[in-house]
């Protein structure tokens, strides 16, 4: 046997070996002397911030993990796999054991009012359920959480009932509301008193119309050197005069690119985007966009933000993308929890960042505090129909623009329009 064939041999003995050791070892054997202590630990559900480390007491390892982060998108018991090094090259693998809970209770995103009242055999069963089907309800975990209903009313009978609603998910987290019904006759009134009754409130409208929701007022009251006051339209709005708009002291405004009419359809270009884009530009306005989404989905949301870069094609913006999702009113039927909303926002904007848009969440005061889990560092793009400015408990009153009326009067705009004002950085 040559001296060749002998080096061969042994490297092909020396690579076995190495294969053997490095490669084809049992890597959930724990070598002799490591010590990995976990931790029985129960972590709440869509909590991202957990990281493996969390859930080790101690080690003599070198824990050599890519991915840190823990899932905790399911309930139930888990399982997480880490990779370690313990006195050489070789890696090792070992599972920990954990549980992801849910504790939330699931909410109601219409409320549930605390007293309501019909008139005496004027009112049946079926006008009641079709008040009950109005509520609207969420969890953060559940798609379909369970409402449950008791109580009898008698519309025939003056008298007080109570009726009780339970919002209840599958790891049983509850939320109990009462509704007092009040079934009273319908009291007798003088036709001159209704009259005089609904005269004032016309009065009462017509003035508020004339004064309170003009552009004019809306400059004296909120322009100043660290604000600008603007609008937002849509094909609601027809045509627009954006030389007037100008004129009349406008600075900004923020017009829909497309909308979807249900979490089925396709996303639609806005049919006067094209024009008001245009002249409004031409006009000398700044100008931002929006797009009215029903998605249910991450893809969904994601080709929102595609149909938008196809359509902008680099065009700069002065104001960041608005993503305005308000199908509220239709919850039940959206297939989703609460956390949805959240990663959908964050496909949305990570998708247009690629392209080089900034983005920004459109909501009410409301649902702000009260239905959006997170708002993390979000630009807040704010409605709250009001002299009192919006109050965002989440951001610590942070937000970008203030959607103030929904009422406004501008020239170049023939009926209402939405004023806004946004806060300079």
């Amino acid at each position: 046997m040559n001296k060749k064939v002998i080096i061969a041999i042994i490297i092909g003995i020396l690579f076995i070996i190495f294969l053997a050791r490095y490669v084809f070892y049992d890597r959930y054997k724990m070598p002799e002397g490591v010590t990995i202590e976990t931790i029985s630990k129960e972590l709440e559900v869509y909590s991202e911030d957990t990281k493996i480390y969390d859930l080790i007491k101690d080690h003599n390892v070198k824990i050599v993990t890519e991915d840190d982060i823990v899932n905790t998108r399911e309930v139930g018991d888990q399982k997480v796999t880490i990779e370690y090094k313990y006195k050489g090259i070789r890696k090792y693998k070992y599972d920990i054991d954990y549980k992801v809970i849910d504790t939330t209770k699931p909410i109601f995103i219409t409320s549930v009012p605390e007293k309501k009242s019909y008139y005496v055999n004027e009112a049946s069963l079926e006008d009641l359920e079709k008040d009950i089907n109005k509520i609207m309800y969420a969890d953060n975990y559940d798609i379909n959480p369970r409402l449950d209903v008791k109580g009898d009313v008698d519309f025939g009978t003056v008298g007080n009932y109570i009726i009780t609603f339970t919002l209840s998910d599958s790891s049983k987290n509850i939320l109990e509301k009462s509704t007092n019904i009040t079934i009273k006759e319908r009291p007798v009134e003088v036709v001159q008193e209704k009259e005089e009754k609904k005269e004032e409130l016309e009065e009462i409208i017509e003035e508020k119309e004339d004064n309170s929701n003009s552009f004019e007022e809306q400059i004296k009251t909120y322009k100043n050197s660290g604000s600008m006051v603007g609008i937002d339209i849509s094909k609601w709005q027809g045509e627009v005069d954006f030389n007037k708009v100008k004129e009349a002291g406008c600075e900004f405004v923020i017009i829909r690119i497309g909308v979807m009419k249900d979490k089925d359809s396709e996303l639609v270009k806005d049919n006067t985007f094209d024009a008001n884009y245009k002249n409004a530009k031409a006009a000398g306005l700044k100008v931002g966009i929006y797009v009215y989404s029903e998605a249910n989905n991450v893809d969904t949301a994601v080709s929102n933000a595609e149909f938008i870069i196809d359509t902008l094609k680099g065009d700069k913006l002065d104001f960041p993308v608005a993503f305005d999702w308000e199908s509220w009113t239709y919850f039940n039927s959206m297939e989703m929890n609460l956390h949805m909303l959240n990663e959908m926002y964050d496909a949305f904007s990570a998708k247009l960042e690629e392209a080089g848009y900034d983005t920004m969440l459109y909501s009410s005061q409301n649902y702000l505090n009260n239905v959006w889990m997170d708002l993390k560092d979000y630009k807040i793009w704010a409605a709250r129909y009001s002299s009192n400015a919006p109050e965002i408990e989440k951001t610590g009153n942070r937000f970008l623009i203030w959607q103030n009326s929904n009422t406004g009067k501008i020239n170049g705009v023939d009926g209402n329009v939405d004023f806004d004002i946004y806060y300079k950085q």
